[in-house]
């Protein structure tokens, strides 16, 4: 796969990746919220639109890998 590009107008992911990255990742409620308190903390990032491409990448190739990074980081107490 490809390495992912920003838009150069805007700065961000292009839409249609972020399209992707969230069909892959979304679904349930409280899931959502944990992976952008996780993006806030770690990439700074606002919303998928502002995450750094090879992240981006990297989610697209394993996104089980990212969801379980993301429920460790917020719920570090509970064993997934």
């Amino acid at each position: 796969m490809a390495a992912l590009c920003r838009d150069a107008a805007t700065g961000r992911l292009p839409v249609a990746t972020v399209e992707r990255l969230h069909r892959l990742l979304g679904g349930e409620a409280l899931v959502e919220a944990m992976i952008l308190r996780f993006i806030a903390a770690r990439y700074g990032a606002k919303n998928l639109l502002h995450l750094p491409p090879h992240v981006g990448t990297a989610i697209l190739k394993r996104p089980a890998d990212f969801i379980q990074a993301v429920k460790n980081h917020c719920e570090p107490k509970l064993n997934f």
